[in-house]
């Protein structure tokens, strides 16, 4: 496959991810995704390895909790573990906890911990400052 092709092959894939978000679907495989973009599920299998060093699976869950973070840092509230693996696409508890933990180097409560811990001393510093302007 020429260096163009793929390129177009990424920018489909690229597309599928940000805007169609087909990582939310939890039966997505190599194969449904290859027929998404117009593929073979071999070609699509090297172009991601040969980009992103890594296989569909774990290509996927990158993906899958990248998009998580970048959804719940705007969160008032801590989303429960059910609706994270929904916003995601995961299916089982375990897949969504190892990913995370692989993808950011610690656990999800942890990550909740540090996050909304962080946030609410943003709005108590914010608050005094207010305060203070009156």
């Amino acid at each position: 496959m020429e260096l163009e092709e793929q390129e177009d092959v990424i920018f489909k894939l690229n597309i599928a991810i940000d805007f169609k978000q087909v990582y939310k679907d939890p039966d997505l495989s190599l194969t449904k995704l290859a027929s998404i973009l117009g593929v073979h599920y071999g070609t699509l299998s090297k172009i991601i390895k040969n980009k992103y060093g890594v296989g569909f699976r774990k290509f996927l869950n990158e993906v899958r909790i990248k998009k998580l973070i970048g959804e719940i840092q705007f969160e008032s509230t801590r989303p429960k573990v059910e609706q994270c693996m929904v916003m995601s696409g995961f299916r089982s508890r375990i897949t969504f906890f190892n990913a995370f933990r692989s993808q950011t180097g610690i656990s999800l409560s942890a990550y909740y911990k540090s996050h909304f811990q962080s946030k609410n001393l943003k709005i108590i510093i914010f608050d005094s400052v207010d305060q203070e302007g009156k």
